[in-house]
């Protein structure tokens, strides 16, 4: 008699299926092979790429795609659209995706450095940000492509950045801390702050003063990402770069910045 599996869909257990059958499914795209499966010989639930009679298979599909530390150029754009990209947000995965889908979701800021991410060969799932393929450097390096595909995505970002200066004050419910922008946009800033315990996915409370032509305006919004600037032996003493997502902004600021932006880019 043939081994049945059952598989987790929608918070609910389906099955029991045959190997033939669950393949056939991840196929077809009604799972994913990050889905997780059960057979009553192991006795507990696993991801199907980490499920002895199913990793074989998930291997295979994207052995022709074998990362390589310096791809030829026709290698190196088949890499940008293969789908081999999985997202996991709000304790679901998402995908496949390609590294272009992936980085056009960083520009429009609907995907954050601080998501999870997982491609096969990949050990475990890590935060884009410590993805190599995602690290600021290749990003722009990326940007600079001369394919239309690559271009379109850096050109047809959803909120025009600026250089831009104000000092503000950063509350999170707990500390008030002191800070500067260097960057805006409609959606979100760039600022710096003398504190290194603040984490992607913290919202905090900001209030900007007056700086470079727009007016004083309070915001409330949503850490997206972090870096380190070394200017100083002791990482403790550097400034941070945050990167923020406004959550809450009144029309009227918004429509304020744009302008503001719009002008910069003109």
């Amino acid at each position: 008699m043939n081994k049945l599996y059952y598989l987790s869909h929608g918070g609910t257990h389906i099955g029991p299926f045959s190997l033939e059958t669950v393949l056939n499914k991840v196929t077809n795209a009604e799972h994913q092979w990050t889905d997780y499966v059960y057979d009553e010989t192991i006795g507990e639930w696993l991801m199907l790429m980490e499920h002895p009679e199913f990793a074989g298979h998930c291997g295979v599909q994207l052995a022709s795609v074998a990362p390589l530390k310096i791809l030829p150029p026709e290698l190196e754009e088949l890499s940008l659209h293969m789908k081999e990209w999985f997202i996991l947000r709000d304790g679901n995965n998402h995908g496949p995706f390609s590294r272009l889908e992936v980085v056009q979701m960083l520009q429009e800021k609907t995907l954050f450095e601080y998501d999870p991410i997982w491609k096969t060969k990949m050990q475990t799932w890590k935060p884009l940000a410590e993805v190599p393929e995602f690290s600021p450097d290749a990003i722009r390096e990326l940007s600079t492509s001369k394919e239309e595909k690559v271009t379109e995505i850096f050109f047809r970002r959803r909120h025009p950045r600026a250089a831009y200066g104000a000092s503000l004050i950063v509350h999170n419910s707990k500390m008030v801390f002191k800070g500067h922008a260097f960057e805006i946009s409609a959606g979100g800033a760039g600022i710096l702050i003398d504190n290194n315990a603040l984490h992607p996915g913290q919202s905090l409370f900001l209030h900007f003063q007056p700086g470079d032509g727009v007016p004083p305006f309070n915001a409330v919004c949503q850490i997206v990402s972090k870096q380190y600037v070394t200017t100083t032996a002791t990482r403790d003493e550097n400034p941070i770069k945050y990167g923020v997502k406004f959550t809450n902004l009144s029309q009227s600021v918004r429509e304020s910045i744009k302008n503001f932006t719009m002008a910069k880019a003109g």
